[in-house]
């Protein structure tokens, strides 16, 4: 009987767990707003900041843009320089071919993570202004949160 009412606990436990994950993350540059979605609702809505260069799509390496368009969560690093790291799969055909284009290098290592590791003074120094070289950022709580409805393969939309 012990057994049946583990299996059982372990199982709703289980379908608790997979309902919370998410489908899509939605990011509005403007706003400064992160949108976690499950099926076609909000789950939950995060202040962020991003690029210090705010305006337009990231088009090279260095520009301290946030890139615009449909990426994917293509890794996620638990160990990160900051607070867990969703990493994006930035640059996408697009924009390896904008870049090629042009003659530059489109730039790599974009990522949704929390704030750096250096102390708790991080969550004052960092707060309500766009810091990031190009990534999005969140407070160390909410990126927790969204770490954990989170998988590898999730759609990203950025918008301007």
């Amino acid at each position: 009987m012990k057994y049946l009412i583990t299996v059982i606990f372990l199982l709703i436990s289980t379908v608790s767990i997979a309902q919370d994950k998410i489908d899509i993350i939605i990011v509005k540059k403007s706003e400064r707003i992160l949108y976690a979605v499950k099926d076609d609702k909000i789950i939950k809505k995060y202040d962020i900041a991003i690029g210090q260069n705010p305006e337009g799509h990231k088009l090279k390496e260095g520009d301290k843009k946030t890139p615009e368009g449909y990426y994917f969560i293509d890794g996620k690093n638990p160990k990160s320089k900051f607070f867990l790291s969703l990493h994006m799969s930035y640059p996408n055909f697009h924009d390896k071919k904008v870049a090629e284009k042009n003659n530059l290098n489109p730039g790599s290592h974009i990522a949704i993570h929390g704030l750096p590791s250096l102390s708790i003074l991080s969550q004052y120094l960092y707060n309500g202004s766009d810091w990031t070289d190009g990534c999005i950022a969140l407070n160390n709580s909410d990126m927790k949160e969204l770490w954990d409805m989170s998988d590898e393969g999730i759609q990203i939309l950025i918008k301007p």
